[in-house]
């Protein structure tokens, strides 16, 4: 295997949500929401309170590659849902007392996006997510939009704190927790690379696809070895692939089931087509870790990277592969 682990490194720090820098500009822009949501709320309109969900919460963020950084967070109204048995009218409450200049909002199935633009551009968003609160640990997920069927309004019993919880403790040991959150960065900035929006598998889906099947690798000397974890999660992501019969024919599926209530697959809303297209992507990649894996030179193995990743994966040059002959790489393993 070529000397890469400081390479993978090197990238994981350009691609990892900086936790000083645009944490804190998405910190400061979901404050000033949530101080608008308070202040214009209807009187009638139960008090709410907030927590961070997704992957800012689960310290799996990254950069994202349109600049269009993001944030999600879940506001729990204190009522049951029978106060409001259609739960889009929770949702546009919400959506009304933060219309305001500089902001677009809408109101999507899962939650209430409100859009920041600068120069034309999204800039950032905040996706909200309106609960409803239940008598015992899980919450009811608001869902539908504002013209779905009747049908398609419902409140959905949903857990997403304990699903942050075990997504933050799927490795109890500091170096290997570290590693298992680097695979999730560089499987989702692969998504982002490969895939359009609208047919790529959600950011939820590989992270507890991780959370499911990552095993963390390290070499003989004890050094951090990502190129190698990273590789036998995507294979065993491909073991997991099952023939289903449907009416347009035989198809092989990958199935995530969320370990937290609904229970459901996170993969289930991709098309056969899309699920096509992510196991042959799959497959590419699988094959480019075993090629990189299979270099001698760090230069070779890191320009196979590159066309997986982008140009963020970092090439070296001779000279520096002469150094890192010379004097092998001391990985700490410990970036999170």
């Amino acid at each position: 295997m070529p000397l890469v682990q400081s390479y993978f490194e090197n990238f994981h720090k350009i691609i990892k949500l900086d936790e000083d820098d645009e944490k804190a500009k998405l910190r400061e822009k979901r404050d000033t929401l949530l101080q608008n949501l308070k202040a214009n709320l209807p009187a009638e309109v139960p008090v709410f309170e907030a927590f961070h969900q997704g992957s800012y919460s689960m310290h799996t963020g990254i950069v994202p590659l349109d600049g269009n950084y993001d944030i999600d967070v879940g506001l729990v109204f204190d009522c049951s849902r029978s106060e409001y048995p259609d739960p889009v009218s929770l949702k546009k409450v919400v959506r009304d007392a933060l219309n305001t200049h500089g902001r677009t909002i809408d109101i999507r199935r899962p939650c209430v996006t409100v859009n920041y633009i600068r120069d034309g551009e999204p800039e950032y968003h905040v996706d909200l997510a309106i609960y409803a609160m239940r008598n015992d640990d899980t919450l009811d997920l608001a869902k539908g939009k504002e013209n779905s069927d009747v049908s398609r309004r419902i409140w959905e019993q949903s857990n997403p704190r304990e699903l942050t919880r075990l997504i933050c403790n799927a490795c109890d040991d500091k170096v290997e927790r570290a590693q298992y959150r680097r695979c999730i960065r560089y499987i989702k900035r692969w998504r982002d690379q490969h895939f359009s929006s609208g047919g790529s598998p959600l950011s939820i889906a590989l992270t507890v696809a991780a959370m499911h099947w990552f095993k963390p690798r390290f070499e003989v000397s004890g050094k951090a070895a990502d190129l190698l974890a990273l590789l036998d999660l995507v294979k065993e992501m491909l073991n997991q692939f099952r023939g289903t019969s449907s009416t347009d024919g035989w198809h092989e599926r990958l199935s995530v089931m969320l370990p937290v209530m609904p229970f459901n697959d996170l993969t289930e809303c991709m098309t056969n087509t899309q699920m096509t297209t992510l196991q042959a992507k799959l497959e590419s990649l699988r094959n480019s870790l075993e090629d990189a894996y299979d270099e001698t030179l760090p230069e070779e193995a890191c320009k196979i990277m590159q066309k997986q990743f982008g140009s963020d994966f970092p090439l070296p040059d001779k000279s520096q592969t002469a150094k890192a002959v010379a004097a092998p790489y001391i990985s700490t393993g410990t970036s999170a």
